[in-house]
């Protein structure tokens, strides 16, 4: 809390209330189903924002283990032969450097 001249007014945070249900409004929460025209049984995709992080976290981890080789996954689906190629580039990369 400030006062007129923009000084706090509280010495430290056990001068603050901390909420409880009794400092708190009433709530009322309602639903409304909205349909999605689109889809067959109108069901719409709530849930997938979560997977959206699965491709990008794949290639980093492919990254990350291969780092020593110097190997960037950029292409997904990261296959097991695509893996074994950019693998076998490193290793006549590295052979032709020395």
């Amino acid at each position: 809390m400030h006062g007129a001249e923009g000084n706090f007014q509280t010495g430290s945070y056990l001068d603050y209330l901390i909420p409880t249900a009794m400092e708190v409004p009433e709530l009322v929460i309602g639903h409304l189903e909205t349909p999605s025209p689109y889809t067959v049984h109108g069901i719409k995709g709530g849930g997938e924002g979560g997977r959206m992080m699965a491709p990008a976290a794949i290639p980093a981890a492919i990254d990350d283990a291969l780092e020593p080789l110097g190997v960037r996954c950029g292409v997904l689906p990261a296959t097991p032969e695509r893996i074994l190629e950019l693998i076998e580039a490193a290793k006549k990369g590295a052979k032709k450097g020395t």
